[in-house]
């Protein structure tokens, strides 16, 4: 009985290494289809909230936050500035 699983192990060995070492196991990025490697398309579907983008927007051009509202491929938020102007911001997602 040894001696049969032995052999069949010896004979199993070859076959088990060239299916371990083709190409088709070999580790590579996965594409999304658009020639883009996963993990863009991972961090490109996590979708920005729009109390992160007012929060991006108060840390890039300081002042208080008005309004956030949605458009496009992101947000404008609406900022008071100190000086007492207003400006609008586009945050992209």
């Amino acid at each position: 009985m040894r001696r049969r699983t032995l052999v069949a192990a010896l004979l199993l060995l070859p076959l088990g290494h060239a299916l371990l070492a083709s190409p088709a196991t070999a580790q590579r990025p996965a594409d999304d289809g658009r020639g883009k490697p996963a993990e863009n398309r991972a961090r490109s579907a996590k979708k920005l909230s729009a109390r992160e983008a007012a929060a991006r927007a108060r840390a890039r051009h300081g002042g208080e936050v008005l309004n956030v509202t949605r458009g496009g491929q992101g947000y404008r938020v609406r900022l008071l500035m100190d000086n007492g102007r207003v400006i609008t911001v586009s945050i992209e997602d």
